[in-house]
C-alpha cells in the first residue's frame, strides 16, 4: 500500500478537508502497513538503540539489533572491487578451530592446514626473496628455515641453527658452482696462496686447511714395486722394504748417492782357444770351424754335412744340401777339396755306410781323405785324383745303396 496522506484543507476548518474518521482510518493503515513492515504486525521487530559506525541491522531470531556483521549466508561477490581496511588495520581470516583455509585459483586449490599450518600448493609458487642487504634480512633466532639472498651477493642465505661449535641461530651461507674452497670456515687458502701441484693439510695450530707440499709420508716411501730378474722376482711388501742388488761370480755392486755401479772383476774371454765347446788344436790358416754336434772344430776346406736314416733294409734316406726334403738312395755329387759329413748316428749300429770304388757288398772300400766312422759320422775331404766315380754301400744290405760323382 502507498502512503495515505491526510486531507487538511485549504484553511481550518472550510469543512474542505477529512473527516475525523476518515483522517483516522488512513492513520491507522500507515501503522499497520508500518507494524507489518518492521513487525509483526503488532509489535516492532526493530531496535536502533546504540549503534555503533559501520553496524548493520541483524536479526538474532526475534529482532533486528544493531551489531557488527559477522556471518555470511551466501558466497559474497565483491564483483570486482576490493576488501580493504581503514586507518591501517589488519585483515584477518580465521577458520574456527581446526578448519582448513583454502584459496581456489585457477581450478586448483590451494590449502592452508587448520590442523598443523603446513601450506600446501599443489602447482609451483613465484617470489622474489631478495632483501636490499643481509641486515634487511629476517632475524635468524625468529625465522629459522628462511632461505634468501641478498642483492649484489653471490652467495644464498639460509636461517639455520647450528649445533656445531656452539654457533646457534646463524645466517649460514650455501655453497654454489661459483664458490670456492675458501669460502668454507675451515680453509685458509688467502694467508699463504697455493702454488702448483700444492695440496690441503690440516694446521692443527689454526684449525685451518692450508696449502702446503704434498710430501706426507715421503721419508718412508717405498720406490718400488715389482722387479722380475732371469729367474726370479720380488714385490715390495712393507714401505720399509728394502732392494738389494747382489753381485755374482766375478760381479761385484757400489752404490754412490743414486748411482749404481756393477763391476766385472773376472776375465773375458776373448779367443776361441779359451771357449769350453771349441776345439781348435792344429788349427791353420783358412781353416774354418763347423760343428759337429757338440764342438767347433777347425776344417781346412768347406764342409757339407748330410743327414742319414734308412728305410728298413730297401734303401738310405738322405737330407741336407741340395737335396728337396728326404730323398731314397740319392746320387750325390762331391767336388774334389771339400769336406762331406754323413752322420749315420741314427742307423749306424744297423746299416754301416761305405764309400766304395767298385758297387756290391763285396765292392772294394775306397778310405782316402776320411776320418770318423760310417756307423757314427763320416768325414770326407775328396782328394784332388779322386775317380770320377764312386759308390755307397750298406755293409750288411745289398740293396742299400747309390752312385758317388765327383766333380
Amino acid at each position: 500500500m502507498a502512503k495515505q496522506a491526510l486531507g487538511l484543507g485549504t484553511t481550518a476548518n472550510d469543512n474542505t478537508g477529512d473527516t475525523l474518521r476518515a483522517g483516522g482510518d488512513k492513520i491507522n493503515d500507515n501503522f499497520n502497513e508500518i507494524y507489518s513492515a518492521l513487525g509483526n504486525g503488532t509489535n516492532l521487530t526493530v531496535s536502533v538503540t546504540n549503534p555503533a559506525v559501520g553496524q548493520v541491522l541483524r536479526y538474532n531470531g526475534t529482532t533486528f539489533l544493531p551489531s557488527d556483521y559477522t556471518n555470511l549466508t551466501a558466497n559474497l561477490d565483491v564483483n570486482g572491487s576490493s576488501i580493504i581496511s581503514s586507518s591501517n588495520g589488519n585483515i584477518n581470516i580465521a577458520t574456527n578451530g581446526t578448519g582448513n583455509l583454502t584459496l581456489g585459483v585457477g581450478g586448483i586449490t590451494n590449502t592452508f592446514s587448520g590442523a598443523d599450518g603446513t601450506i600446501d600448493f599443489p602447482t609451483k609458487v613465484k617470489y622474489k626473496n631478495e632483501h636490499a642487504s643481509l641486515a634487511a634480512a629476517p632475524a635468524a633466532a625468529t625465522y629459522k628455515g628462511y632461505f634468501f639472498t641478498v642483492n649484489g651477493d653471490d652467495n644464498p642465505y639460509v636461517n639455520i641453527n647450528i649445533t656445531a661449535g656452539g654457533a646457534g641461530n646463524v645466517r649460514a651461507k650455501l655453497l654454489t658452482q661459483y664458490s670456492g674452497a675458501n669460502d668454507l670456515i675451515d680453509v685458509d687458502t688467502t694467508t699463504v696462496a697455493p702454488t702448483n701441484n700444492q695440496v690441503l693439510k690440516w694446521d692443527s695450530t689454526a684449525s685451518k686447511w692450508k696449502p702446503g707440499d704434498d710430501a706426507s709420508g715421503i721419508a718412508s716411501i717405498n720406490l718400488f714395486a715389482s722387479v722380475a730378474a732371469d729367474s726370479g722376482s720380488t714385490t715390495a711388501d712393507s714401505q720399509t722394504d728394502t732392494l738389494t742388488i747382489a753381485g755374482g761370480t766375478n760381479i761385484t755392486t757400489a752404490i754412490s748417492g743414486d748411482t749404481c755401479t756393477i763391476n766385472f772383476s773376472g776375465t773375458l774371454t776373448t779367443t776361441f782357444a779359451a771357449l769350453t765347446d771349441t776345439n781348435v788344436a792344429g788349427i791353420t790358416q783358412g781353416d774354418s770351424l763347423f760343428y759337429n754336434g757338440t764342438t767347433w772344430i777347425p776344417n781346412s776346406s768347406p764342409l757339407i754335412w748330410f743327414e742319414l736314416n734308412a728305410t728298413g733294409v730297401a734303401d738310405y734316406t738322405v737330407s741336407g744340401p741340395g737335396f728337396s726334403g728326404v730323398v731314397s738312395d740319392p746320387t750325390f755329387t762331391v767336388y774334389k777339396g771339400f769336406t762331406y759329413a754323413f752322420d749315420n748316428s741314427i742307423q749306424g749300429g744297423g746299416h754301416p755306410f761305405r764309400i766304395q770304388s767298385t758297387q756290391g757288398l763285396a765292392g772294394t772300400p775306397y778310405t782316402t781323405g776320411q776320418s770318423g766312422s760310417g756307423t757314427t759320422v763320416l768325414y770326407w775331404t775328396v782328394p784332388m785324383d779322386a775317380p770320377a766315380t764312386l759308390y755307397y754301400q750298406c755293409t750288411l744290405h745289398a740293396a742299400m745303396n747309390g752312385t758317388i760323382n765327383v766333380a
